[in-house]
């Protein structure tokens, strides 16, 4: 037989005798294991089993018509789900006025001709379905949601069959009534989220009417996202999530919807919340829950380098526009991770990390310090017999500080391990300085740095020119230097932007800085040194 519906047993009462009857429909498509019982069946199943010729069976309906014969022929009964005959003995016939709504009938199936014929034994009237329905339930104890799911299938498969919209409804109302019985019975097992879970998915299968398989999965699901911790936890919620829930994801329509209203009573009791919500305000939750879900798992990611935290915030903002905040948590979660290690990183990753927290936070004051404390890092790493190091750690003060004072010191330091050092000298030089004695002392000119003649930039092999740029504006270091630089970078702070021009060559690199400042029409050069090439890989290649 095909997904028999057991119609439940009911209780016995005095002189209802056609609750007898609904006790032996109980059993509905399972084999008898004697021949001579009688077999319960489904009306249509009449028709389709041959095999059911010369067999007792008994056949829960409603009546098509019903006619009665004089004399000693049998009155004919039509049922409305078979098109056998049943011929009912004259004793057998039901008193009362007009014809009976429904009937449990028994009788030996016999084939006669073309059709089929069954000599009824047995035959009593039964209420109509919507009120027979309600007897059943009636007598039913308040936790028994088993017998409440087996009368619900049972009406619902004769809604179906019957067009019987009130039937249907009624019947929906019972399914979800069970669920929620069971899923409030199971609260205290072992693991009740996921029994919860088990419940949804088999009232989903069996194509329940939702929203209670919906609602319980939210019951399931919400529990099980208050429990998560590791990135594991919810990254096997998500698969759960889009499991059940398949539209999600893709619903960024619902993303915008005002939950305000919902949101209190769906933290307090999802399922109830979700039962009473209308249509659209389910699909918000069920996004909701979603984006919750993805939040998390967004949040746990293993920490990364600057640049891949930049782009996976904005991939999370354009993923999840109900969580505007998200991408500046992430960039916030791995700026304060990278500076747990800054001494760790190299020079264009705290460039970077300086960038995201000046640019994307809006903060140039910390990037200031992140970069200040990188350096300082960098400075006590030095050692005293190393001039390579403390020569390049000076540019990078002047470059990303401006800090012209410290950087002096370092070409000191630098000058202190190794005073035969070219490149320290023309370090110096560049700065304006000039040696007396053993001593490097500020010369005259703009910023107190001396100019001597024209410089060009140096061709391959040569060194190049210690002729300072100090105050010059862009268009005259073009005609000094002889052209356009080979690289310029932007550096923004305090409310000035700082250009910085590079001139390269195979041995060297010339960095020239020129500030915008308010009230200035044109950028004027404050640093202008030249620094060996293998000096500035030591800690990290310029940009």
């Amino acid at each position: 037989m095909n997904d028999p519906v057991r119609t439940p047993r009911a209780p016995r009462r005095p002189g209802a005798a056609w609750l007898l009857l609904v006790l032996a429909a109980a059993t509905v498509g399972m084999a008898q294991d004697k021949a001579d019982e009688p077999v319960t069946v489904e009306p249509a199943e009449i028709d389709q089993k041959r095999d059911l010729v010369g067999r007792e069976i008994v056949v829960d309906d409603r009546v098509a018509f019903y006619v009665t014969r004089t004399g000693n022929e049998p009155d004919e009964l039509r049922l409305k789900r078979t098109k056998a005959l049943f011929l009912v003995p004259r004793g057998l016939r039901p008193t009362g006025r007009g014809r009976p709504a429904a009937v449990v009938v028994r009788g030996v199936l016999k084939s006669e001709g073309t059709g089929l014929v069954c000599q009824v034994s047995g035959l009593t009237v039964v209420p109509a379905d919507m009120d027979r329905l309600e007897r059943g339930l009636a007598s039913l104890a308040a936790k028994d949601f088993e017998t409440r799911k087996r009368w619900a299938r049972w009406a619902l498969a004769r809604a179906t069959d019957f067009q019987d919209q009130a039937l249907l409804k009624r019947a929906q109302e019972i399914d979800a009534a069970a669920l929620e019985i069971e899923a409030d019975l199971k609260t205290r097992g072992v693991d009740a989220p996921s029994q919860w879970m088990a419940m949804a998915r088999d009232a989903r299968r069996r194509q329940a009417p939702e929203p209670a398989p919906s609602a319980l999965a939210h019951r399931a699901l919400r529990a099980r996202f208050a429990a998560a911790k590791t990135a594991a936890d919810f990254a096997a919620l998500r698969r759960d999530v889009e499991e059940f829930f398949p539209a999600a994801a893709g619903d960024r329509a619902s993303a915008s919807l005002d939950l305000s209203r919902w949101l209190a009573a769906y933290a307090n009791d999802p399922d109830a919340a979700y039962r009473s919500a209308p249509a659209g305000a389910r699909r918000a939750l069920d996004r909701r829950l979603w984006a919750d879900v993805m939040e998390q798992i967004r949040i746990l990611e293993p920490p990364s380098d600057p640049q891949a935290a930049l782009e996976r915030a904005q991939a999370a903002a354009a993923q999840l526009p109900e969580k505007p905040d998200l991408a500046d948590r992430l960039v916030k979660q791995a700026v304060a991770k990278a500076r747990e290690n800054l001494g760790g990183l190299r020079l264009a990753d705290v460039r970077r990390l300086a960038e995201l927290v000046g640019e994307t936070q809006k903060a140039p004051e910390q990037a200031r310090e992140i970069l200040a404390s990188w350096l300082k890092i960098q400075r006590e790493r030095l050692s005293n017999t190393d001039a390579e190091g403390p020569l390049a750690l000076a540019g990078l003060y002047e470059e990303l500080l401006q800090d012209h004072v410290t950087a002096v010191e370092l070409l000191r330091k630098a000058w202190k391990a190794d005073p035969t050092s070219r490149e320290v000298a023309q370090a110096f030089r560049t700065r304006g300085f000039r040696k007396v004695k053993d001593e490097w002392v500020p010369g005259e000119g703009p910023g107190g740095a001396g100019q001597s003649a024209p410089a060009t930039t140096p061709s391959p092999g040569q060194e190049p020119s210690s002729q300072s740029l100090t105050g010059l504006t862009a268009e005259e270091v073009r005609r000094r230097l002889g052209g356009n630089p080979d690289r310029i970078n932007y550096v923004g702070t305090r409310g000035r932007m700082m250009e910085q021009w590079q001139y390269l060559d195979t041995k060297h690199v010339r960095f020239v800085n020129l500030f915008h400042s308010p009230g200035e029409p044109k950028p004027r050069v404050v640093a202008d040194y030249t620094l060996p090439r293998a000096s500035i890989r030591s800690l990290g290649s310029p940009r």
